[in-house]
């Protein structure tokens, strides 16, 4: 269980079921009357969180004495746990129907928040963006990497193949692994003339050998001067540091029935930064993803516990074209 801040102070109690989050409403207490309920307050609070109802009813419902259902419900209203919803004359005197004041109640111990993409909107909108690559419930394509070893018109050897870890087991929560092997080496989808998938490419033009050749066909693309730097089409700004990167998804030029997803950065640290943008904050990295169009979306990556490490990223520029 997680709680979920929204920006209106409402709180949510969220769990994950499955593929799905669910939650309901959740009241943070604010004073230390939760840890006084005896067992038969918190029998009877749950009972009205089932169902709204007058004390002599719910006496009746848990076989406890009438008294002391009403002392109960009267320490419950003072602490603020529940609150009179309807109110009804019977046989002369007027019944009040009690229900608790939310569906949960619990105690926040510090203000971090953890951020969750719960909606459907979000989680249609991933689906949306990957739909090539997932046929009947496995995965259709190829993930493909720089090879460890120098290689390449640029003689470098990449440093984030092992990336490739982490996507694979974010896309397993969508779709199931097919027998085919799919993460291959950029050498080796060269060597095969396998450009013709649907394929996610991981690392830039420098390491990976399918990112080079793609990068004259993109519309944001990386550029040589006197160092490797990454030019918007949009903005016409440059971007040059080391953890600046992009995430884009196009129809592949050597098939255009694919589709490519490309997760590059200037340097290793970039294409991380990608990983969790697209891993960690793809509710808000495909907010203006439309699907069959071109996208694209700048990020910078971020170390935000200063360990030297890319822990978390900021969108630059996000478009669709």
């Amino acid at each position: 269980m997680v709680f979920l801040s929204f920006s209106v102070a409402k709180k949510i109690l969220a769990e994950k079921i499955g593929e799905k989050f669910v939650g309901k409403p959740i009241e943070i207490l604010d004073s230390e009357d939760f840890f006084s309920l005896s067992k038969t307050a918190i029998k009877i609070l749950r009972a009205l969180g089932e169902q709204p109802t007058y004390p002599n009813d719910l006496a009746k419902k848990l076989r406890l004495h009438e008294q002391k259902v009403y002392y109960h419900i009267n320490k419950l209203k003072e602490a603020g746990f529940i609150e009179v919803v309807k109110e009804e004359k019977k046989k002369g005197a007027v019944s009040k129907w009690f229900s608790p004041r939310a569906d949960a109640f619990g105690i926040e111990l510090s203000e971090k928040k953890e951020e969750l993409a719960l909606d459907a909107v979000s989680t249609k909108k991933l689906k949306d963006f990957f739909y090539e690559f997932i046929k009947d419930g496995f995965f259709n394509g190829s993930i493909v990497v720089g090879s460890p070893t120098v290689h390449g018109p640029y003689l470098t050897a990449a440093r984030d193949g092992h990336y490739a870890v982490h996507l694979a087991m974010f896309l397993g929560n969508f779709c199931e692994l097919s027998k085919r092997f799919v993460v291959k080496l950029d050498t080796e989808a060269k060597a095969e003339k396998s450009e013709k998938r649907n394929m996610i490419l991981i690392g830039g033009p420098v390491t990976n050998i399918i990112t080079s050749d793609l990068n004259k066909k993109l519309k944001i693309a990386f550029e040589w001067k006197n160092s490797w730097k990454i030019v918007s089409s949009k903005t016409k700004k440059e971007y040059v540091d080391d953890d600046i990167s992009m995430i884009a998804k196009i129809k592949n030029p050597w098939d255009e029935t694919k589709a490519i997803v490309l997760l590059a950065g200037l340097k290793f640290e970039g294409t991380k930064a990608c990983i969790i943008a697209l891993t960690q904050h793809f509710g808000k990295l495909l907010k203006s993803y439309e699907k069959k169009k071109d996208f694209y979306c700048l990020i910078k990556g971020l170390d935000k516990d200063g360990d030297g490490k890319v822990d978390d990223i900021e969108f630059l520029e996000n478009f669709c074209e």
